[in-house]
């Protein structure tokens, strides 16, 4: 599988399956998507914009699958998860599984201000997926934000000064490369950049 970000602001999802995991890819995919749910039973705790939908899966699935554009099968009987992803493969649609192979996955997200990292092991441990997100969250402090906004600038100043394509990369590389700063980032963003201004247009 490869690694891609999309852009789903247009895009409808479907998830069959109410329970904790159904939620969860719900709400992921309900902050830019259109997420409809269908199950008997509903857990508590899903985001306002998700359409909860009372019914059993083997009844909406066709239409509901044609319908989407991303399937989720959540439910909790295996027979029913096999015969959504059959119909979402037939359909020629991108089909998650919380208990089988599936042809697209849902990573574990560390976010900040201005960058995400996503991580999975393609379905062989989602817990080993957590554990990496929580030791990302904790070692990824407020320098690595505020380098990204840093680059971004200095990308805009390199432009205006420095012709060659090639030259303006290696300059903005030897900012990230400099020890200095990225300490003052820690205490003096204004002096990290500076230094950074130093290095781009020397």
């Amino acid at each position: 599988m490869l690694p891609l970000w999309f852009d789903l602001s247009s895009r409808k999802a479907v998830v069959f399956g109410g329970g904790a995991v159904g939620r969860r890819k719900a709400n992921f995919l309900a902050s830019e998507a259109e997420v409809v749910v269908i199950s008997r039973e509903f857990t508590d705790g899903f985001a306002p914009s998700v359409r909860l939908r009372s019914g059993n899966a083997e009844g909406n699935m066709k239409d509901m699958i044609g319908w989407a554009d991303l399937v989720i099968a959540a439910t909790d009987d295996i027979a029913v998860n096999d015969a959504i992803a059959a119909e979402a493969a037939a359909q020629g649609k991108y089909c998650n599984r919380a208990d089988g192979v599936s042809t697209f996955l849902i990573p574990s997200v560390v976010e900040r201000e201005n960058y995400k990292v996503a991580v999975s092991t393609e379905g062989r441990s989602p817990g080993m997926s957590k554990y990496l997100r929580l030791e990302l969250d904790r070692l990824l402090d407020r320098r690595y934000g505020l380098m990204v906004a840093l680059q971004e600038e200095l990308r805009q100043v390199a432009r205006e000064v420095v012709p060659s394509q090639a030259e303006r990369e290696e300059r903005l590389w030897k900012v990230l490369k400099d020890e200095r700063v990225w300490k003052a980032l820690e205490n003096d963003p204004g002096r990290a950049r500076e230094l950074a201004l130093q290095i781009v247009v020397s």
